[in-house]
């Protein structure tokens, strides 16, 4: 079962991507990150009344922390989908892995070991060859382009501040539970949201009707993909449950080049493919 929830994981994720590619035609990627968070809220707040909490000023910090983080990431995350083709800017989530090995030796003492270093090469590997057609214009093109890009830049910047978060996820479960930590680090993210979406007035009714299919199943497969990764989370190792989570890169060129016609299918999934051998070898290590 856990191979099951651990695969729907990042299918949900990579159908999130393609109704957010869909909404962003008409609604401001901020307002669709605000709508992200709208039936995770419903569904896992009155999660409180039936879990054990724990607090203390060590869950406080990390969990805010990583919700202030998030916010950041994930009106980066919106913007990026908006920006480019999704089958360019998913497979860049590959990256995170490669930052936590930079990061994780910082915040919890974690190091990698030699295949840890692999897979690092193949994730750099997998990048290039996401526009590997782009050489012709010299050796380094694949890379310039791919930091040229604006949503392939954002979804990158996204990478990196999502392997700092991910330290204070960490911090924030062993100091609490995995429950209470996803419960409180959505409620921040939301607040925050709303907040920022109010203030400067992007909730507009007439936009929002408009899209509110696409704005709804956004929503559904954030929800969805979380339960998912909660599930998988109880059957296995969190190891496994993360490599399979980074197949959403793959998932997500695929689902471009059917559902929106984008180009390059063979050299995007080749790189997604490679970067994602490289996430495994990283999780792995």
């Amino acid at each position: 079962m856990w191979v099951l929830f651990a695969s729907l994981n990042p299918a949900a994720e990579g159908f999130r991507s393609l109704f957010i590619k869909r909404a962003s035609r008409t609604i401001d990627p901020l307002v669709i990150s605000w709508a992200n968070y709208v039936i995770p809220i419903l569904v896992f707040v009155p999660l409180l009344f039936f879990i054990e909490l724990k607090f203390n000023q060590l869950f406080w910090l990390s969990v805010f922390g990583s919700g202030i983080i998030n916010v950041i990431a994930a009106i980066l995350y919106m913007k990026a989908i908006s920006e480019s083709d999704i089958s360019s800017v998913m497979p860049m989530l590959s990256f995170t892995p490669l930052f936590l090995l930079v990061t994780a030796p910082i915040f919890v003492g974690e190091f990698p070991n030699l295949m840890g270093l692999i897979g690092v090469l193949l994730v750099v590997i997998g990048s290039y060859l996401l526009n590997v057609s782009e050489r012709e214009n010299g050796m380094f093109a694949p890379f310039k382009k791919l930091l040229s890009d604006k949503g392939t830049k954002h979804m990158f910047i996204v990478a990196f501040v999502w392997s700092i978060s991910a330290n204070f996820d960490k911090i924030s479960i062993q100091s609490s539970s995995l429950y209470q930590h996803i419960i409180f680090v959505n409620i921040i993210i939301f607040v925050s949201l709303t907040i920022i979406v109010l203030l400067k007035g992007k909730l507009k009714k007439q936009e929002i009707s408009k899209g509110k299919k696409n704005l709804f199943m956004v929503s559904l497969f954030t929800a969805s993909a979380f339960f998912f990764h909660m599930n998988a989370l109880s059957l296995t190792l969190v190891a496994y449950v993360v490599a399979m989570k980074r197949m959403s890169g793959v998932f997500s060129v695929f689902l471009g080049h059917l559902f929106l016609g984008e180009s390059n299918i063979k050299e995007r999934l080749l790189g997604a493919t490679v970067m994602f051998t490289g996430v495994m070898l990283i999780v792995f290590s």
